[in-house]
Order: structure tokens, then C-alpha cells, then sequence
């Protein structure tokens, strides 16, 4: 069973899904880490593992209901995530809300989909 993938990052432009896809495969590769430590990627880690804790702290007989297909990648700058399956539909809006209240860039490798947070969507309307 494969899980599905999503990464998240902090932009400070906008970027397109070709962009971003450039960026997560360098990203899962090694090949690049967002630099420094950014509060609102540590800030949504925060918030999603509040609502769904890290498989590692769920006790054996909860594992059903775990969100997670294995633990969650963090570094200062960026998270990768990985999720089950049968879970990916009620995670994604999750993801995707927490990552809009961050300002935090979201790609979604089996659509190839940037989700751009609306300071960047804005951004990008002005400057067509």
C-alpha cells in the first residue's frame, strides 16, 4: 500500500505546480532544504500533531485510526508527510486549511498540485 505524500514549505514567491513538483522531488532526494528555521512551518507541525499526534506516540491498539503511514518528516524549514490512503480525503482539507493559516506553500505529488496560500495567490493576481 502506498501512502500518500504531501509537502509543505514556506515560499516567499509564488510558484508554479512544475516549480513546486521541482522542489519536492529535490527535497525528498536530499537535494534541497528550505534554509534557516521558520516559526509557521514549526507552528502548523504543531497544530496538525496536536489534532494527530506522531504514529510513534500512538498506542499499538490505535494504529487503525492513525492518520499516518509512518513518521513525520520535519527540518526547521519543511515538512513532508505521509498518509494513509484510506485517509488521504479527510487529511487533505486539514493539511491545506492549517497550511492557508501559516502562509505555507502546499504540493501534492499525486496531482502534481501546488496549493498556494492566499498571500501568494494575491501576489500573483497583481503582478498577472
Amino acid at each position: 500500500m502506498t501512502s500518500f505524500k504531501l509537502g509543505v514549505w514556506n515560499s516567499q514567491t509564488d510558484l508554479s505546480d512544475d516549480e513546486a513538483a521541482g522542489l519536492y522531488f529535490r527535497l525528498i532526494d536530499g537535494k534541497w532544504t528550505p534554509p534557516g528555521f521558520d516559526a509557521e512551518v514549526y507552528a502548523f507541525y504543531s497544530r496538525l500533531t496536536g489534532c494527530y499526534p506522531e504514529i510513534d506516540l500512538v498506542p499499538e491498539n490505535e494504529l487503525d485510526s492513525c492518520p499516518w503511514a509512518c513518521a513525520i518528516e520535519l527540518s526547521g524549514a519543511h515538512v513532508i508527510l505521509a498518509i494513509q490512503p484510506d485517509q488521504s480525503e479527510s487529511m487533505l482539507p486539514l493539511v491545506l486549511s492549517l497550511a492557508e493559516e501559516h502562509g505555507l506553500v502546499c504540493f501534492d505529488p499525486q496531482s502534481a498540485k501546488v496549493h498556494l496560500p492566499l498571500r501568494l495567490k494575491a501576489r500573483r493576481a497583481v503582478n498577472g
